[in-house]
């Protein structure tokens, strides 16, 4: 497994209920982590559970869940 889809998964398989998010600045730039996490979504390892306006103008936050697919990916890495 690719050390950055196995350092996201097991993020998200720490947190409560399995989410992982990700902050996008108010220069509407995302992180790094956010394509990584989207193509996890294609992957079926996480299930996008949406986008939230965040406090400052421009800024937001992505979440997703980890998904059954995505535990079992983790476990048999």
């Amino acid at each position: 497994m690719i050390d950055h889809r196995r350092r996201l998964l097991s993020r998200a398989a720490l947190a409560d209920e399995g989410r992982i998010t990700v902050r996008r600045e108010p220069d509407r730039a995302w992180p790094g982590d956010h394509s990584r996490l989207c193509a996890l979504e294609n992957d079926g390892d996480l299930l996008f559970l949406g986008e939230r306006p965040g406090p400052l103008p421009g800024g937001a936050s992505a979440e997703w869940r980890l998904t059954a697919q995505g535990r079992d990916a983790l476990r048999d890495a």
